[in-house]
């Protein structure tokens, strides 16, 4: 039997304790060990459109040891979200050349016509992606990478999709190389990490929190 709790009649006040009380149900309804009933919780949670209810729900399906729900608490994470802000990492090789070079105007120069330093000009404050139709039932949206953009792009973008407890994205991104790739884990935290590899072109380590 599910028991979701009531949010209180308009006009009503609702007390301290009384939300208390409603968080700890909710607590209480999105640790149930029957999957299916925490799908059900979580669909639930989600319908609420109350921040503190699906950060509750999401975050204990994604830090379970159990695969099925770890894979519907990323489902879910996906559905309640609008945007991904990813931490871009140097990569090594670019990084040892970098410091090799030292103040060689001539070796700096040649590094600067690399793809992969063009690129991390433009990642190395981040990377934002804009989650759009993201459906809780497939695991399935659409992520648009904000790179060189204030507003999504149809030009720029790709489908996602979960299976277990990973992301693959593919599609397009405003960089030298556009045909991209995006490998995530879900992993403590809770984050995705993983690496976005455009073309042939060396790969970036990622991380973005989850909620």
């Amino acid at each position: 039997m599910l028991l979701f709790a009531l949010a209180p009649f308009p006009g009503q006040a609702q007390t301290a304790e009384d939300r208390a009380g409603e968080l700890k149900a909710w607590r209480e309804q999105c640790s149930d060990p029957d999957a299916d009933l925490r799908l059900a919780y979580l669909e639930a949670a989600l319908e609420t459109a109350d921040v503190s209810i699906i950060r509750i729900c999401v975050r204990q399906s994604l830090e379970s040891d159990n695969a099925d729900i770890r894979n519907l608490g990323l489902r879910a994470a996906m559905a309640s979200i609008d945007q991904l802000a990813f931490e871009v990492e140097i990569p090594p090789a670019l990084d040892k050349a970098l410091k090799a070079a030292d103040d060689d105007d001539d070796k700096l120069d040649e590094i600067y016509g690399w793809y992969v330093y063009r690129d991390w000009l433009l990642l190395k404050t981040g990377l934002v992606i804009t989650v759009d139709d993201a459906e809780l039932a497939t695991g399935k949206s659409v992520w648009y990478p904000m790179v060189n953009r204030t507003e999504p792009s149809e030009s720029y973008s790709g489908k996602a999709t979960i299976i277990g407890d990973k992301v693959t994205w593919v599609g397009s991104a405003s960089l030298n190389r556009n045909d991209c790739r995006l490998s995530l884990s879900l992993a403590a935290g809770p984050v995705l990490e993983g690496e976005l590899q455009c073309s042939d072109i060396t790969p970036f380590h990622v991380t973005a929190k989850l909620l």
